[in-house]
């Protein structure tokens, strides 16, 4: 099965991960490990899963080897099968999601309907049901929303503190599953004022806070050329999606409507101009007996150009988004409990033929990367060893990350904690509920505990 020719799948994948910098400074952040895998991977094998065989994927020009490198490894492995086109950006140009979209590389590219998604969500929806919705409504916009964030209450790594989580207001129809209302409740303080017009014509609409948006959007073609004529939006979730949320309850301006002001006049009339349905589908629809809801003698979807769908995952799918800490451990702890599930046919490599692994003291919960070296006595509990990262002689790692090229020396205890990519962590140190930066030196016999050490966090 291929979607290939109806929609085209563009990945964001130029996010800096800013509420992780701790350990995504200096780092892609879809390349963090998770699991076996580089978080990017789950995205693409998705896609793969749901018929694409193509992608479009946008990154910043100074991590674009990186990733690609990344990504042609797991295709030699035999683990991907998606062709990939890069477009960059310099990371000066400091570009929003909205943005990267307009980009002229890729306008270029897009031929058809869109398929954006991020690369940090790891889900087990096939986007084939996403795209029906889409496609049954002939919808302006479609977007995939998830019961819950999945992700249960965690303790972790560093200051003890509590993580409040960003909570949006979404309102859906439940009759229709039109999304007729999308917000961030950080936008309000106690009420929640909804036009009077919305509630005539929507009369079942359930609003929801605890809905986790998943950053995956089927666009209309024409809403991909609207926001390269309209360099307002920066963001996908934050600007423009609302914005077209709340342009359903508009008309078209008609010539005779000249008390309307200029501004307005352009504003409308710029959006509806892009928002045109061809004639056949118009006398498809009027011939036909089928109307989206009851009650009244209004024509199907109240004659809107513009319409906007929720896809809701059905209850117990995985959705889960990889942009906070939380989320971050949380999942690498669960992972293995969910492979099978979020990468379908694919097999589960614990430990990789390219390890050198001495120790036997390495439980079934550890994964262990490619050119890691784990010397004779020493100990690992639910630990995840990443590339190249090396670890000698009576030391022990217990229930943390240990990222690429990482240098553990000798007697050396961690527990909890995440160590980024080439950190030194000198003989004889203890460290615990740490996170520990890129590059980052703990000098001999120190001992930590709660702390984020990292030289990345001064530079903001």
């Amino acid at each position: 099965m291929t979607v290939q020719c109806e929609f085209q799948a563009v990945v964001l994948a130029a996010g800096k991960g800013s509420r992780m910098l701790e350990f995504t400074a200096g780092k892609p952040k879809c390349l963090l490990p998770v699991g076996s895998k580089p978080l990017i991977w789950y995205i693409l094998n998705s896609l793969q899963k749901s018929g694409f065989t193509e992608a479009i994927m946008i990154v910043l020009e100074d991590q674009k080897t990186e990733i690609q490198s990344a990504i042609e490894n797991e295709i030699g492995n035999n683990t991907l099968n998606i062709k990939i086109e890069y477009v960059s950006f310099d990371d000066k140009e400091d570009l929003g999601t909205a943005d990267s979209l307009r980009l002229k590389e890729v306008q270029e590219k897009i031929k058809s309907d869109v398929l954006v998604v991020s690369c940090d969500l790891i889900t087990d929806v096939n986007f084939v049901d996403v795209l029906n919705t889409f496609r049954k409504h002939n919808a302006s916009m479609t977007s995939l929303l998830f019961p819950s964030s999945n992700i249960e209450p965690v303790v972790v790594p560093g200051p003890r503190s509590k993580h409040k989580p960003e909570k949006d207001l979404i309102g859906i129809d439940e009759r229709t599953s039109r999304l007729v209302f999308s917000a961030s409740a950080s936008d309000f303080e106690e009420e929640v004022s909804l036009p009077m017009s919305l509630l005539k014509k929507h009369q079942h609409i359930k609003l929801y806070s605890t809905l986790c948006d998943s950053h995956v959007y089927v666009l209309k073609n024409w809403v991909m050329q609207y926001l390269k004529s309209e360099d307002n939006f920066m963001s996908l979730k934050g600007e423009l999606i609302p914005y077209i949320v709340k342009k359903q309850l508009s008309k078209p301006i008609k010539p005779a409507d000249t008390n309307v002001s200029t501004v307005n006049d352009k504003d409308v009339c710029d959006i509806f101009s892009f928002a045109k349905e061809d004639q056949l589908s118009l006398d498809i629809r009027e011939a036909s007996a089928y109307n989206d809801h009851k009650g009244d003698l209004k024509p199907t979807y109240n004659e809107d150009p513009i319409r906007c769908y929720a896809y809701l995952a059905p209850k117990g799918c995985i959705g889960i988004r990889i942009n906070t800490l939380p989320a971050y451990w949380s999942t690498n702890g669960k992972i293995q409990d969910i492979w099978d599930k979020v990468s379908g046919d694919q097999k589960l490599i614990k430990h990789s033929v390219n390890a050198d692994i001495k120790s036997n003291q390495v439980d079934d919960k550890c994964v262990i990367w490619d050119g890691a070296k784990l010397s004779e006595k020493t100990s690992f509990k639910n630990t995840l060893i990443g590339m190249n990262a090396s670890v000698n002689s009576f030391s022990r790692v217990f229930n943390s990350i240990i990222m690429n090229n990482v240098v553990i020396k000798e007697k050396v205890a961690i527990e909890n904690s995440i160590i980024s990519d080439n950190a030194v962590i000198e003989s004889g140190s203890k460290i615990k509920n740490c996170i520990i930066g890129n590059h980052y030196l703990i000098s001999q016999d120190s001992e930590h505990a709660n702390e984020i050490l990292t030289k990345a966090l001064m530079h903001f």
